[in-house]
Formats: structure tokens, sequence, C-alpha cells
């Protein structure tokens, strides 16, 4: 009932607010184009309409970043990789998602504002399960009381952002870093870069309190942000029963194709992938997704005692109260599809686990067929199970699918080489290596299935990939950076 209320409660809070900005966005849009599919993202994975958004604005909590690990999984479904590991770095905060056999694991357990400190307000709506820290290229690194090097999750922000920019910034940040050691250039940068202020700045902040160089700091500025990073992905994997080694890291955000190689060497991962525009890939996501709504129905019942006809009648209601749903959205029925699930636990439990169950009517086959896979996944997130104890429903959940129209995504026709693409060769400070001239290439010049061999430098308008010794890189027919790990 807490939670419940909780959820009730603040989407109230949000709603007027929420309500004044879809209003003042839905006029805009009419006054500059006209536009028959008009959607708002959810925390869920899919869109909704403008006026249903402003029912339970509540559901668009996280939808900007769940929008980019939906995306994660369409272009994992394109390229042939259903097992995916899905890795957003911002300018504040990195993000990562874990979508298994295709399917972005959706939670109805979410927190806002919970940390270390605080427990947070519970909210009752579907969110991707994200885990989120406070590390992205605008985190400030500093030296705590105890004398030791943390980054984040205090952020620059933009203004006055990292010291690179010029714009008042005295504190170093990942950025700083990754500039002063070569990975990123100061010709890149929209601001004029001043390198001297930048090192002046890392080595009195940093380096005098370890008596090490401006470049040694830098790194281990890296290095440290990177550890920050690996224990979120740590979290959403290892943490879960899953071994990262059977995922592929696909890495997206202003600063994940910088971080992402290195994390995938210490976590075992075998491929990264950079999307194609991967700066905006969340945009890229939102484009991908369809009409999306979840219905969850409290239905407390021991499987023992549950009858097929009861359970019919009650997924039958649902989907019905779907469909009107949906035809009020101007959705034809043959265009909505659903998914069942079954939130169950054993007799005596508090906690659940969502429970994938086939659609149709039920049969005994279909009802010890779900008792079955409880106890899997009951042991895969808690490491146990009892397969004599009684079993219960809690809720029913129905996940209904609108389809639309998407963009296609076309191959890429590129007839240049890797003389052409390449753009110079920069000194870059690697650990155990010091200084190595590493070349640099231009993405958006980068002939397709060419590999090149690490280390090297990928620069794009907005992000910069960085490839180390035992790695290799190529382009893929859609243009997406394929990284892999050299074989022994």
């Amino acid at each position: 009932e807490y939670e419940r209320t909780n959820t009730a409660v603040l989407n109230a809070y949000v709603q007027p607010a929420a309500t004044t900005y879809i209003n003042r966005l839905e006029n805009e849009l009419k006054n500059e184009a006209e536009i028959d599919q008009r959607y708002i993202m959810q925390s869920n994975g899919g869109t909704t309409k403008f006026d249903k958004a402003k029912e339970a604005p509540i559901n668009m909590v996280e939808s900007g970043p769940v929008a980019g690990i939906f995306g994660a999984a369409v272009l994992g479904e394109m390229i042939g990789e259903k097992n995916i590991i899905a890795f957003d770095i911002g300018g504040t905060t990195a993000k990562c998602s874990l979508i298994e056999n295709g399917e972005v694991k959706v939670s109805t357990d979410y927190y806002i504002e919970r940390d270390n400190r605080s427990a947070g307000y519970p909210i009752k709506t579907p969110v991707v399960d994200i885990v989120e820290i406070g590390n992205g290229g605008g985190s400030i690194a500093w030296i705590d009381r105890a004398g030791s090097l943390k980054v984040g999750p205090q952020s620059a922000g933009a203004y006055p952002g990292p010291v690179a920019y010029g714009q008042g910034g005295t504190e170093p940040t990942t950025t700083d870093a990754n500039l002063l050691t070569g990975r990123l250039s100061p010709k890149n940068f929209d601001y004029n870069v001043n390198l001297d202020t930048v090192r002046s700045a890392i080595s009195t902040k940093i380096g005098n309190h370890f008596g090490i160089s401006p470049e040694e700091a830098a790194l281990g500025i890296i290095r440290i942000a990177n550890s920050n990073m690996l224990n979120a992905l740590k979290l959403i994997s290892i943490r879960k029963g899953y071994n990262p080694q059977d995922f592929t890291l696909l890495a997206f955000g202003g600063g994940g194709s910088m971080h992402a190689p290195a994390l995938a060497l210490e976590l075992g991962v075998k491929k990264v992938v950079v999307p194609i525009a991967s700066p905006v890939f969340s945009a890229w996501g939102m484009l991908m997704t369809d009409l999306r709504h979840d219905y969850i129905q409290t239905y407390i019942k021991r499987m023992n005692d549950l009858t097929l006809e009861e359970i019919d009648r009650q997924w039958g209601e649902i989907e019905s109260n779907a469909l009107q749903h949906f035809s009020e959205e101007g959705m034809e029925a043959e265009n909505v599809e659903f998914h069942r699930f079954a939130d169950m636990r054993y007799l005596g439990q508090e906690h659940t686990v969502k429970v994938p169950v086939a659609n149709g009517k039920w049969s005994d086959e279909v009802k010890m067929q779900a008792i079955e896979d409880f106890h899997k996944l009951h042991e895969k997130n808690y490491t146990f199970k009892l397969e004599d104890a009684q079993t219960e429903i809690v809720n029913l959940h129905v996940t209904a699918f609108g389809k639309v129209e998407k963009p296609v995504i076309s191959k890429l026709d590129r007839t240049s080489s890797l003389a052409e693409a390449k753009k110079e060769d920069r000194d870059v400070y690697y650990e155990h290596k010091g200084w190595v001239l590493t070349p640099v290439y231009d993405r958006d010049k980068l002939p397709t299935n060419e590999v090149i061999a690490g280390p090297a430098i990928v620069e794009e308008k907005a992000a910069v990939t960085v490839i180390y010794e035992q790695q290799k890189l190529y382009l893929d027919d859609y243009g997406n950076i394929i990284i892999e790990k050299e074989e022994n």
C-alpha cells in the first residue's frame, strides 16, 4: 500500500508541471510541422500519446536513458547479438542495463533518489532495469580526507564545465584527463583549449599530492573513473548471475566509446559495438519504439488452487481492457501484441519473481511449465529453489505493444580507403607504455570491414573511440564500429 500510495502522490506532484510542458511542446509542434505520429517516451521502453502521458507523467521517469537501452536491443537484433550490456556515458552519469536473449528487463521496484544515504521514494511503475552511477565526462577528480583519489559523483556540468572549456572551471575532470593523455584532441573542442591550464589544474589538485607527473595523475583519474564504471557493469551482470563473457558491450553516449574498450578488457567481454551516431543513440532508440502499455492486476492465488477457467477469465479481462485503451489511441486490434507475465513467489515469501507465461488459453501443461520456470528463475536470482514448497501468483502482468511504422536502416555504401580515413599520428599516454605514437582515423571516412589493429583512435563529431594494443577494430555494413580482442 505504501509503494502504491507513494506512486499516486508523486504522479500528482509532477502532473501540473508535466501537463504544462507537454501542452507547450504540442502547440510548438503544431505550429512548426504536420506530424501524425506524436508520441512521448515512457520508462517501460515504449511510447504513449500525449494525452495519456499527461494522465500518468510518472511513467516518464528515466525515459531518456531507457530509450538508449531499448535502441541497444533493436540494434542487437539487427546485427545478430541478442545478449547485450547496454552502456551509456554522458556528461554527469554512466548508466548500464543487461539485455538477455533480446529482452529488455523491466522492473516495478524502482526508487527515485535512492543512494547509500537515503532510502529514496519507491514507485510501482514499470521501469527498465538500469544501474546508474555519478561518473561521466564532467565528473570532478578530488582527494578525500583519507588522501585517496576519487572521481565523481560531483560534476562540473556544462558551465563552467571542465578546465579545458575555459569557462571558469578550476576542478580537473575526466574530460581534462582524457585530453592531457592524448585521447582527446584540442582541435575537436568548440572552445580554445589551453593545455597548460589543464596540466596545471591536474598537477596542482592531484599530481602534487601524490608526487607524480600531470600525465600520471591524469591516467590515475581515468583508471578510477573506469573502476567506478566497472563496478556498475558488475552490478547488472556478475552480481545477478550472468557471465559478462557471454555478452556484447554496446557503448553509446558522448563518453561510451572512449571508456568501453578498456572496460571490456577488464570484464572479459569479447566484443564491443559502438553504434553509428553513438552520442545521440538514445534519440535513435526512441524512433524504433512501439506504443506500449503495461497492465498489472493484483491477483493473489495459490497455484494448487488455481482453476484454468478462472485464470483465463482474468487474462481475458486485462487484454480486453488493453484493446479498448489502444482503440482510443487510434490503434487497430491486429497491430496489438500481448506479452504475459506472472509475478510469483513461494508461500510465505514477500519478494516475487517475474515469470514469462504463454499467451492463449491455459492448460495443465502451461500451468506446470509456469511453476517449473519460476523455480529456475528463483534459483538464478536468489541462488536457491524449493521445489517441494507451494507457489503462488501475486500479480498478473500484461505488456501490450501497438506496432507503429519505423525508419528503415540501410547498409553503408562507402568506397574510401584506410589511408584516406587517417587524420594524423598523435602521442597518447598509455598505462605501462608511456607515450605511444598512435594513428588517428576519421570515422566518417572509414571503409567497411577493413581491420585496424590497436592501439588506435577513431574520432567523430562528438565522440572518440580508443582501442588498446590487444584489440582490433572495423566498421560493419551498417556503419557500427566493432571492437574485438586479438586472439593470442
